[in-house]
């Protein structure tokens, strides 16, 4: 698919992204040369995670603490039905609109008509307090012989920074 991050600034990128059950991830967005930038990624590999952020203060580096916790989270909820294993003290709250998350450590918004997940927001720990990183999904649509739906579109958003992705193919155990 595609990738614009910072809303354009910098120039877009294409995205790959592999998963593999339970809590295997790699995020990886390739720039046009002519851009003058090198790839984006971050990846988890069930235990550990890293970033390679070429424009960064610090190009590429392990992720730790909240960091790693949300990339964990994040590759495990690349499988919806992983969410009761994943989050074991769930709790249902009052319906709540899209626009005003409460403050959990990982707050999941649910559409009403369909059932699909819209909106995943997460608080990691930060030396300022509560970090929020905001995940929104759209465009679901049903995934060709999977029998699932799954989101075509997702912004990613974070407190300096914001990706927004665009699948134009999605293949389900692609070696």
């Amino acid at each position: 698919g595609t990738s614009e991050g910072f809303r354009g600034f910098g120039g877009g990128g294409t995205v790959q992204i592999f998963a593999k059950a339970p809590d295997q991830r790699a995020t990886i967005i390739k720039f046009d040369e002519k851009i003058g930038r090198q790839d984006a990624i971050r990846t988890f590999d069930g235990k550990s995670g890293w970033v390679s952020a070429p424009l960064a203060v610090v190009p590429q580096y392990a992720l730790g603490g909240s960091e790693l916790d949300g990339a964990r989270i994040d590759s495990q909820l690349a499988f919806p039905a992983q969410i009761k294993k994943v989050l074991t003290q769930l709790r249902v709250g009052p319906p709540d609109f899209i626009d005003g998350p409460r403050s959990l450590v990982v707050t999941l918004y649910f559409d009403k008509q369909t059932g699909l997940l819209a909106r995943m927001v997460r608080f990691g720990s930060s030396p300022i307090g509560r970090a929020p990183t905001q995940v929104d999904f759209a465009d679901y649509r049903d995934v060709p012989g999977a029998g699932i739906k799954m989101p075509h579109r997702w912004t990613f958003g974070w407190l300096n920074g914001r990706d927004t992705f665009e699948l134009k193919d999605v293949q389900i155990n692609a070696p």
